[in-house]
């Protein structure tokens, strides 16, 4: 039985490379550590395999069990020492540099690690442990361009592995090698088609380099894939932010945070993202909803309170906004930036007193900030203190001598007192100079011009400005130039305008003196042209239409969804109530299609008189074909034909009282003030010849215009006014 167990360490040891000389009092205490090694007894173990090692130094498979015994013994100097021994004695071998590679790493030597990787490859220049080790290594290391190599040589050993061109994409990401990289996320996803980083990879390197158009394409292909993975759904919602595809964001932040369902970060984030996208959508009450929810999970976020202090001055809702940001200035006192929308908020809300001890402080803490210098000289004016105005605006002018917006203020009240004329008009070149797009500048120069008696030049820039920005100080100046010309009827239309933009009283009082000057004839165009202009000033609008109509002693109930894009057209949704599975109608320069094509047999005649109307109305010449047809006036009423229609304009504000056609009738019987344009409300339709009236009631509106568009960045420019 001794002589069988004999034998099978005998083979044993020899097949580990342990036999280099026949000793047999070395084999026994060999096969004794090894038992006691079996049975746990690393002391034991250990102490044979020293005698074992005494007995024959070439007993390399002794040695590296030894090795691992010293370090995990805790005699870390032995075990480098017997390491070291290993080498001498077997260094060449690429598995016993292997082995070795592997025991530095243990041990937490990388460098060592690597030069026994290193080692490893020059034996065996096809050796994958040490080519992704090293490739790794380098990685960790930040020696980029040495990793990619590394990667590279695996990849030409095992040209299928995802896992490899995934990590050749990393190291080239960081190396800003944005195609190469691509193509390897492009080679791991050919591999393995469920890979999902990769297509998050991709999408994050489009993101990086601000080609958000193909990061949405990246991020909709992984939603489609995953479409419960909320965070992927944020960064679509991003990427379509920093697309300006808002509406798209809203949607995908909405989904995400009711994926979230929770009060953790990731709810908050969407919070956030959605208070930003609110904003920018113009819905300022669910902006500042979001961030109410945030305030109350975070109520010590100073950041949070000024902006929802913010949001409630947009609202005006000053008394809240200034509680919001009185809040966070208690938080942070020495913060500027908070106490600097206090003052804003004090300004809007009519408190210049307020207003300008607060942007006093702001300056105490930092007397180079212009704009707190430049409001506080708008405040100054408001209360009548010019003189110190006055002082604020040269004082902006020290600190930033291209701040176009003091320059503008200043100049254009030198202008307005009729005193300092030459200075104005130093400012105001100076500002048109560098902002020859903004009509506020247009507007004070002209007027400018105007106080000097240059009529022809002020009406130029008037002209171009009116062209620019809807305000109605601009056409109310554009009027008295007209006045000063002696055109009689461009002033009628023009101080209308200004009354209809939401002009001062001003505007109407001289609105009824030119009118009394106004021949019948001319006076009857001019309403029309005002009634165009409100049609035109719109941009946009979406609607969605309650409708109840009346036909044949039947009810019908239903709702429409309108959509107005200057340029574009309109369309009207048809719910499935009323066509199965819904239907389109599109109307673009007075010409209507349908889709699918088979709703146009199925719309009754009764209902063509509402698309009549809306093809007419906003085609571009719609006004223009009642020139010179005015058939007559009665009391506020004017009524106007041609080409089968009747229309009925009111005299006193030029909007739309009733459109008759093909014996159809629509009649806007209330309007809604929208930014500078009158939007239809309620719209009654009837028709005695087909026995049908009804309703049409706006319950859902987005309405923007060319004066939202155009002169946004010029409110305060215009505020001087």
């Amino acid at each position: 039985m001794k002589k069988i167990i004999f034998v099978l360490c005998f083979t044993l040891v020899s097949q580990s490379g342990f036999v280099h000389g026949a000793n047999y009092e070395a084999y026994k205490i060999y096969l004794k550590g090894v038992l006691a090694l079996k049975a746990g007894d690393f002391d034991l173990a250990q102490k044979d395999y020293e005698k074992v090692a005494a007995i024959d130094s070439d007993a390399l498979a002794v040695l590296k069990d030894l090795m691992y015994l010293y370090w995990q013994s805790g005699n870390n100097q032995k075990a480098f020492d017997t390491a070291e021994k290993i080498e001498k004695l077997d260094g060449e071998n690429p598995k016993t540099t292997a082995f070795l590679a592997t025991f530095y790493l243990m041990a937490n030597q990388p460098d060592k690690a690597r030069m026994f990787w290193e080692k490893t490859l020059e034996l065996d220049p096809d050796n994958e442990t040490a080519t992704v080790y090293l490739a790794a290594y380098y990685y960790s290391d930040n020696k980029l361009e040495e990793s990619a190599e590394y990667w590279s040589k695996f990849l030409q050993q095992q040209p299928d592995s995802a896992a490899g061109y995934f990590q050749l994409a990393l190291v080239q990401e960081r190396l800003n090698m944005t195609e190469e990289a691509l193509k390897s996320y492009d080679k791991v996803i050919e591999l393995k088609p469920d890979a999902r980083e990769a297509y998050l990879a991709k999408a994050r390197i489009y993101e990086t380099v601000k080609n958000f158009q193909m990061a949405i394409a990246e991020y909709e292909k992984f939603v489609e894939v995953f479409p419960d993975n909320m965070h992927a759904l944020m960064y679509l919602g991003r990427s379509y932010y920093e697309n300006q595809e808002y509406a798209k964001a809203r949607d995908a932040f909405l989904k995400a945070k009711k994926g979230f369902s929770g009060s953790g970060n990731e709810t908050e984030m969407a919070s956030y993202w959605l208070g930003v996208i609110y904003e920018k959508l113009g819905n300022i009450e669910k902006a500042a909803a979001e961030f109410e929810y945030l305030s109350s999970r975070q109520k010590d976020n100073v950041a949070i309170l000024a902006r929802l202090g913010y949001y409630y001055s947009l609202l005006k809702n000053y008394a809240k906004a200034d509680k919001k940001l009185q809040v966070a200035s208690s938080k942070d006192p020495l913060n500027y930036e908070i106490l600097y929308l206090q003052g804003l908020n004090y300004i809007d809300w009519g408190k210049y007193d307020k207003a300008i001890k607060t942007f006093e402080k702001v300056i105490s803490l930092n007397p180079d900030f212009a704009d707190a210098h430049y409001f506080m000289g708008s405040a100054l004016d408001k209360i009548g203190n010019f003189e110190a105005a006055e002082k604020a605006f040269l004082r902006v002018l020290e600190i930033n001598p291209d701040h176009t917006r003091a320059m503008n203020y200043l100049g254009y009240s030198y202008a307005d007192r009729n005193i300092k004329l030459a200075e104005a008009e130093i400012l105001l070149n100076r500002a048109v100079t560098l902002e020859p797009h903004n009509g506020a500048y247009l507007d004070s120069l002209g007027w400018l011009y105007y106080r000097q008696g240059k009529y022809d030049l002020a009406e130029k820039l008037i002209v171009t400005a009116a062209n620019i920005t809807r305000d109605p100080v601009v056409y109310e100046h554009l009027g008295d130039v007209y006045v000063e010309q002696g055109k009689i009827n461009d002033a009628w239309v023009a101080y209308a305008l200004a009354y209809d933009a939401g002009g001062k009283k001003s505007a109407r009082q001289k609105l009824d003196l030119v009118q009394a000057k106004l021949p019948q004839h001319d006076f009857y165009n001019a309403v029309l042209f005002r009634a165009d202009s409100n049609y035109k000033k719109l941009f946009s609008m979406k609607a969605g239409y309650k409708m109840k109509i009346n036909i044949h002693s039947y009810n019908v109930k239903g709702y429409f969804y309108f959509n107005y894009v200057k340029g574009e057209g309109i369309s009207i949704g048809i719910p499935s109530k009323f066509f199965l599975g819904g239907a389109m109608i599109y109307i673009k320069d007075g010409k209507i299609t349908f889709e699918p094509r088979a709703i146009e047999n199925e719309i009754p005649d009764e209902f063509r008189g509402l698309l009549s109307f809306a093809s007419n109305i906003f085609s571009p010449d719609f006004f223009k074909q009642f020139e010179n047809n005015a058939v007559g006036q009665k009391d506020k009423r004017i009524t106007y034909k041609a080409n089968d229609i009747e229309l009925v304009l009111n005299s006193e504000t030029g909007m739309v009282e009733r459109i008759t056609k093909d014996g159809v009738s629509v009649e806007p019987v209330k309007y809604k003030q929208f930014f500078s344009s009158k939007i239809p409300h309620v719209i009654n339709v009837s028709s005695r010849k087909f026995n049908f009236k009804g309703s049409f009631e706006v319950v859902s509106v987005s309405v923007s215009d060319q004066h939202v568009r155009n002169a946004a960045d010029e409110s305060d420019d215009n505020d001087k006014k």
